[in-house]
């Protein structure tokens, strides 16, 4: 699959992964490498925030942090995200040779809801999430259990292998998705990507 963008409109795509799987180290490579041919790119972590500012911080071990968010909370939640979403794909499609890069995407609720206390069914939430525009090309980053953990060691052995088969499932149901593996050296993963992007 080779992703051309001959009528120069935003390119968005998304990086999907378990943590330790590389996202942002690939990300950073790649906007540092394709400065030249955008003339603007833009980082996202997740979903837009338009001129809310982004006050998220960091947390280490994100499952040992449950609060117990309700179901109508959590319905609440991927409506608000739904509504984001669409605001911020309409407003960009007028935009011109421009990259737009997700790290993470709505689609992580289905794989990781612990992560974003989320308490909504499967079978809900994937109706939701149909309802997301998507972005132009979906790219899943693996590696070996032993590299991820050597680089987090966030979540359980269980969990990590449970999710890494989640996140290749998702990429098998996506005609534009293709996966990375990032044990291999890091510039030779910037240039398959571009290859496959340009």
């Amino acid at each position: 699959m080779t992703i051309i963008n001959k009528k120069k409109k935003p390119l968005i795509i998304a990086f999907m992964g378990v943590d330790g799987s590389g996202k942002t180290t690939i990300i950073r490579k790649l906007i540092k490498n394709s400065k030249k041919k955008f003339q603007k790119i833009k980082y996202l972590h997740l979903r837009p925030y338009f001129f809310l500012t982004d006050k998220r911080t960091i947390i280490k071990k994100p499952h040992n942090h449950k609060k117990n968010i309700s179901k109508f909370f959590s319905f609440f939640k991927i409506i608000m995200w739904l509504v984001i979403y669409r605001i911020f794909f309409f407003i960009n499609s007028f935009k011109v040779n421009q990259l737009i890069i997700f790290d993470r995407y709505a689609h992580d609720l289905l794989i990781d809801p612990i992560r974003y206390d989320f308490k909504l069914s499967k079978k809900l939430t994937k109706f939701i999430l149909n309802l997301f525009p998507e972005p132009d090309v979906w790219i899943i980053l693996t590696a070996s259990d032993i590299r991820i953990e050597e680089r987090k060691k966030e979540l359980s052995r269980h969990e990590l292998k449970k999710q890494k088969k989640l996140y290749l499932n998702f990429s098998r149901s996506k005609n534009n998705s293709f996966i990375v593996n990032t044990n291999i050296d890091i510039s030779k993963n910037i240039e398959f990507i571009k290859k496959k992007l340009i």
